[in-house]
């Protein structure tokens, strides 16, 4: 039961998010501030959990030895995953952006060859489950089409799209 709960309140304070970068963009907030924000109140939290297991040291010692690696998936993290996800909040509200970036599951699904070297088949049953999260998505997406100019509407799609392939 502890696994669900941390999953649910993960996904609450996840797709919450959402909701507060749409906000800040509708208060006058750049996309850039609010996603630099994510990193930095992320910082703390980040620390406390190293902290609490007594891994600061080895973490450390790790960036020490492979400081490209850590600024390359950092940028994939921030550069390719965050910051499209809170750009996309510009074009569409909080919810559509939640809903669209569901096409993270879709693309997990199709990048399991590429990610599990001992498994380079992709499972039926996760394109099955994916077809159907990508048809939601797909039917959320036209209610937004009909009310925004199209520009709109890709200058949502294409950055989640980006975030949602990053994020796996």
């Amino acid at each position: 039961m502890r696994p669900i709960i941390i999953g649910l309140l993960s996904a609450l304070f996840f797709s919450f998010t959402f909701i507060l970068n749409r906000s800040m963009e509708l208060a006058g907030g750049s996309w850039v501030w609010s996603a630099s924000l994510r990193f930095f109140f992320m910082l703390p939290i980040l620390w406390l959990f190293v902290g609490w297991r007594r891994n600061i040291k080895p973490v450390l010692l790790h960036i020490k030895m492979y400081p490209i690696q850590w600024v390359v998936w950092s940028t994939v993290g921030f550069g390719l995953f965050y910051a499209p996800l809170t750009y996309a909040t510009i074009y569409a509200p909080g919810w559509l952006v939640a809903a669209t970036f569901q096409l993270n599951i879709v693309a997990g699904s199709l990048l399991v060859p590429l990610i599990n070297k001992s498994n380079r088949v992709i499972p039926i049953q996760s394109v099955i489950i994916s077809f159907i999260i990508f048809t939601g998505v797909v039917l959320t997406q036209i209610e937004h089409a009909e009310a925004v100019p199209v520009k709109g509407l890709i200058l949502t799609i294409i950055p989640l799209l980006i975030s949602s392939i990053s994020y796996p």
